[in-house]
């Protein structure tokens, strides 16, 4: 009798001993002082000539847990505006009679700072907040040649000829994001808003071919892994 109760005492210390590490292994992506991580996805860009498909992509996503319910984030974020097309003669030689389509993609390299409320229970975590950003545009010059026989090619262009200019590089931010314990980090879903305070002007070759407002909600997937127990 002895010997069962003995055996049934290890049998309990060894499965406490197991339930105990496997919290602790539960623990193990939560509570952290710093998270890094990368995401992208798409959204909608709202503008006065109606709305189109935008994308992002975010390399690098950093997040200080100040306190237990408090972070800071920051990282690096490309946001893709859909293409400005211009036609026009070809450039080099106007009388050739030859049409060129030149495309521009805008680019906007984001640099939030964001403060966020953040919920971390047993299994998930929620943050949400807001911020600024500095956003650099970019934009990156294509040319699509049609000759006289109707023979169409594509190909980069040495020579950038739209530009974006900004008065105001600075704009508003808000966050929300949902995360459930994947492995030892965080698998999220987040939706954001951004909003220039500002117009950019786009030209092309020097002249103004319009101008918008950089409104958009995009909703994105990523990945991100604590460091630094609190």
């Amino acid at each position: 009798m002895k010997r069962k109760i003995f055996i049934l005492v290890l049998l309990v210390i060894a499965m406490t001993g197991s339930l105990f590490a496997q919290i602790h292994q539960d623990d193990i992506w939560k509570n952290k002082k710093l998270y890094i991580g990368g995401s992208f996805g798409l959204g909608p860009i709202m503008g006065s000539d109606g709305t189109v498909l935008g994308g992002n992509l975010s390399p690098l996503q950093l997040n200080w847990q100040m306190t237990k319910y408090l972070s800071l984030g920051t990282g690096l974020n490309f946001y893709f505006g859909p293409q400005t097309k211009y036609t026009a003669p070809k450039q080099t030689d106007k009388s050739s009679g030859i049409l060129e389509t030149y495309s521009g993609m805008e680019t906007h390299i984001i640099f939030p700072l964001l403060l966020e409320a953040t919920l971390r229970p047993n299994n998930f975590s929620i943050e949400f907040g807001g911020g600024l950003y500095v956003a650099p545009v970019v934009m990156n010059t294509t040319v699509e040649r049609t000759n006289n026989n109707g023979y169409t090619f594509s190909e980069g262009y040495g020579k950038n000829l739209f530009t974006a200019d900004s008065n105001n590089p600075f704009g508003f931010i808000a966050t929300g994001s949902f995360g459930v314990k994947a492995g030892r980090g965080i698998l999220f879903l987040n939706m954001r808003y951004l909003r220039d305070f500002s117009e950019v002007t786009v030209k092309f070759n020097g002249e103004k071919i319009g101008s918008h407002l950089w409104n958009m909600i995009d909703f994105c997937i990523g990945y991100k892994y604590g460091f630094f127990s609190i």
